[in-house]
């Protein structure tokens, strides 16, 4: 006789099982067609699963893409993470994350989009927003162990969201508002470039958008070391 005890633990274990299955089917979806092609009702045929029981999993398409957007936030930061974790000088290592950001832009498109347009309709949770802070840390991380000096900020700590600048203080105790400023330019210089390469707007204009993108993340590194832009 199975006890109540091992009873909820199989639910349980089915439970994460299915919820698993959800994800990858619609990720499948979000691969072959972007956001639009996620559908609960098209998701739940393919799986053959009943509408009822499928939305006990999730019951709005916004829910279903916060997921997917939490598990492509935590894939993007390891995989940014693995590439930082490669190289010793702190210029390295923003040259890694650097290469690193637009590969995986690159080889997952729809995700990055999922990620970073403001078209996006998956809506924010607990767990997607704590996925979004663990990628954002990483930027964090490279401005700060960089040797740009940090005086006569004009920035103070009520300029930041105050969520996120809570876990960043708490990652980073020495953590100033010039050198969180200093993450979020970092960020805008490295996005710009692969977000215009993947929505296709700058391959007419430049036949090799990687070279364009080292040229910029070279002059990335010496901005930070303070002798660049």
């Amino acid at each position: 006789m199975t006890s109540p005890k091992e009873g909820a633990s199989r639910r349980a274990r089915h439970r994460a099982q299915t919820t698993a299955e959800i994800k990858a089917t619609a990720l499948k979806h979000l691969v072959e067609g972007g956001t639009d092609a996620v559908a609960l009702r098209g998701i739940a045929r393919d799986m053959g699963m009943a509408p009822g029981t499928f939305y006990s999993y999730f019951d709005t398409r916004e829910a279903l893409l916060a997921a997917l957007a939490a598990d492509a936030y935590r894939a993007l930061a390891a995989h940014l993470r693995t590439a930082r974790e490669g190289a010793r000088e702190p210029a390295g290592r923003a040259l890694a994350h650097g290469l690193a950001y637009r590969a995986w832009a690159l080889a997952h498109p729809q995700e990055f989009r999922l990620l970073f347009s403001g078209r996006s309709p998956h809506a924010q949770t607990p767990d997607s927003t704590e996925a979004e802070y663990e990628l954002c840390l990483g930027i964090v991380e490279i401005a700060t162990t960089e040797g740009a000096a940090d005086t006569a900020s004009p920035y103070s700590w009520g300029d930041f969201d105050p969520a996120f600048t809570e876990v960043a203080r708490a990652a980073f105790p020495a953590l100033t508002p010039a050198v969180l400023a200093r993450s979020l330019r970092l960020w805008g210089r490295l996005h710009g470039l692969v977000t215009l390469e993947i929505d296709g707007l700058l391959r007419p204009q430049i036949t090799d958008p990687e070279r364009l993108y080292r040229d910029e993340l070279a002059d990335i590194a010496a901005w930070l070391n303070g002798s660049g832009l």
